[in-house]
């Protein structure tokens, strides 16, 4: 049976937001307050896989951030850490060690919209740059994302495992092959020491 890609969280979230925190005088130039605070919050309420709602939204959830570890704690899936490097890589990373390549469509990647304007900003690809998330590999893929939505992770079917050696990225009708993965964006702008700028 086919095999099929489920991204939980949100591309380069985790560097965006180390981005706003070493950088937050220059973006507030640039950028909304609230929309940049509305990350900070995010964080602090939903965590990296929570669902993203509007900061200027009623619909707002009272909930705090959700328990990832025990979530996947019943999970039969193999899964796999997007951290440095961002998705790209970690699915670069995943399908090299299961010896196959990969078909990914890349709008169906979850991004938060003001992530991407950051990442414009600078200058960054937000699909290499510094992530919190999982990769999960399942046959059954809407059964995993209805679960994952009941509580509160963020989660989509972003592609499938191919038999072919070739990673594909879909973008409508043109398609780009991955190549070989490099630094992670987020050293393009911040020159600090690799432990802190990933771990913080």
């Amino acid at each position: 049976m086919k095999k099929y890609i489920v991204f939980c969280g949100y591309a380069g979230l985790k560097g965006t937001l180390r981005l706003i925190r070493e950088y937050y005088d220059d973006l507030s130039r640039y950028f909304n307050k609230i929309y940049l605070e509305s990350i900070l919050e995010h964080i602090e309420n939903r965590g990296y896989y929570g669902r993203y709602l509007s900061p200027i939204s009623n619909d707002r959830s009272i909930k705090g951030p959700v328990d990832i570890n025990s979530i996947f704690a019943g999970f039969s899936d193999r899964i796999s850490d997007v951290k440095e490097g961002g998705i790209l890589k970690s699915i670069y990373t995943l399908a090299k060690s299961l010896g196959c390549g990969f078909e990914i469509e890349i709008k169906k990647i979850t991004a938060i919209q003001i992530c991407i304007e950051i990442c414009e900003y600078f200058g960054l690809n937000i699909y290499r740059l510094l992530s919190e998330g999982k990769l999960i590999i399942t046959e059954d893929p809407i059964s995993v994302c209805k679960f994952l939505d009941e509580n509160g992770v963020a989660a989509q079917i972003i592609g499938h495992l191919s038999d072919t050696p070739d990673k594909i990225i879909v973008d409508k009708e043109a398609i780009e092959y991955v190549n070989r993965p490099t630094d992670d964006e987020i050293f393009k702008v911040i020159k600090d020491e690799r432990e802190n700028t990933v771990n913080n």
